[in-house]
């Protein structure tokens, strides 16, 4: 009996894109994930290396160089055939950040604001940025934060009141891209 032939399997080295998958964060940030046929021979040499743009990578017709690779996996088929699947992770669009989602949250006796947002700054810039005096922004990434009350000091210079100010940020690296939240609350000294 003659052996089975796998119609329309990838050669050597080469990878068949069979499907894309699409999504979108509440925070802006998309995924773009491709699943691709490949040798199982070539695992090895074809796998993408974290970070990897998809511009690099992808054999789709559209590209895109704001998205890298975050994850990939394999999953052996019969035949010597593999799917790999790639993760990618970023924005499509070509410049611009989405914005930010604004959180209003009541706490005992006081109000915090937290913004959740993307952002092409570098880790130590955001921390740098992350100091308790200074006032909440009137605009991250497009979007109008809420009222902050401006700064006051009484007559007697014995209580000041910044307004909303940097209470704490919490960050994580997402491809190209920083995850912010960033957490604001009222900031009065009293001498």
């Amino acid at each position: 009996m003659p052996d089975a032939r796998l119609i329309g399997s990838p050669s050597s080295g080469k990878k068949t894109l069979r499907r894309v998958d699409y999504a979108t964060e509440r925070n802006g940030l998309e995924t773009l994930t491709e699943t691709y046929t490949i040798r199982t021979a070539d695992r090895a040499t074809i796998q993408p290396a974290f970070l990897t743009a998809h511009s690099n990578f992808s054999t789709s017709s559209t590209t895109y160089d704001r998205m890298a690779v975050e994850n990939f996996s394999f999953r052996a088929q019969d035949g010597d055939i593999s799917e790999l699947t790639v993760t990618y992770v970023g924005l499509t669009s070509a410049t611009g950040l989405p914005g930010a989602l604004v959180r209003i949250l009541p706490a005992s006796g006081e109000t915090i604001i937290q913004a959740e947002f993307v952002s092409d700054i570098t880790e130590s810039e955001l921390i740098a940025q992350a100091v308790i005096t200074t006032r909440m922004p009137g605009v991250i990434n497009g979007t109008i934060m809420p009222f902050n009350p401006p700064f006051f000091t009484n007559k007697n210079n014995s209580v000041t009141n910044y307004g909303y100010t940097y209470f704490g940020t919490e960050a994580a690296r997402r491809g190209q891209f920083i995850v912010a939240t960033v957490v604001f609350k009222i900031y009065i000294v009293q001498f």
